[in-house]
């Protein structure tokens, strides 16, 4: 009688971990819990992964219209030139607090003397034609958007601009020209641009890529403008004469 008695005892204690069904008793399920770390699954996921980074150094090349101002008599020369430019670089610091830019390009116009200043000159009226060739830096501050994929690189620095002039195709030295003849006018052109600093020119550059690393891996495209002041007018009393505003496509890599 007494070991019955303990049995049922001890079934009455063990009930809890059993449940009744048509078929029998089962055993209940509990939960697992993740001891190390319940909340992990449930855990936000990073979005500031940068879905593009800039490399520390890279080249690029620049093609686009080029403004020339000209503050000249219209009767006497041009009106301002819209030539074309093409240029190369490199970018380099990119990951640094301050990036530097080193650029050069190329672009060509005719000029005529009027007897003080050298002048952009229409096809019909030119003396020389010049050849021209702008080296600039430029340092700033680069701002990323989107995760790295878009980029703003706004600069500052100097320029510097080489002009070379010689007489145009079927003009003759011994024209007539407003120092004397054709060839004299080229030699006045040329002494012109090196005069009064008017080869330094102060800029200010707004340069914008985007990057698609799925499709072009390390190659981006966008826009660039630059706006170079001319020192030289500005001493010299002329003003902004002589400025230039270019806006180019760019191509890094």
């Amino acid at each position: 009688m007494k070991r019955f008695f303990l049995t049922l005892a001890a079934l009455f204690l063990l009930q809890p971990l059993f449940c009744e069904e048509d078929d029998g008793f089962v055993e209940i399920d509990t939960p697992q819990i993740n001891a190390e770390n319940p909340a992990e699954e449930n855990a936000p996921q990073n979005d500031d992964t940068p879905l593009f980074e800039r490399p520390s150094r890279s080249f690029f090349i620049t093609a686009g219209p080029l403004l020339l101002l000209n503050f000249g008599d219209k009767t006497e020369s041009a009106p301002s030139p819209i030539l074309y430019s093409l240029g190369f670089g490199a970018d380099f610091r990119q990951n640094s607090k301050i990036p530097i830019c080193l650029r050069a390009s190329f672009f060509m116009n005719y000029y005529l003397y009027d007897g003080e200043n050298a002048r952009p000159a229409e096809i019909e009226n030119r003396t020389a034609t010049v050849l021209s060739f702008l080296f600039d830096g430029t340092t700033g501050k680069i701002f990323e958007f989107s995760r790295g994929k878009n980029s703003l690189f706004v600069s500052g620095g100097l320029g510097f601009l080489a002009r070379i002039g010689f007489l145009s195709r079927g003009v003759s030295e011994s024209d007539d020209g407003e120092s004397g003849d054709a060839g004299s006018d080229v030699s006045k052109i040329n002494s012109w641009f090196y005069k009064s600093a008017r080869f330094l020119y102060p800029e200010l550059c707004v340069s914008f890529l985007r990057a698609e690393p799925e499709l072009l891996g390390g190659v981006r495209f966008g826009v660039e403008s630059r706006v170079y002041i001319p020192f030289g007018s500005i001493i010299s009393g002329n003003a902004l004469d002589g400025m230039i505003i270019t806006l180019s496509l760019k191509a890094s890599f």
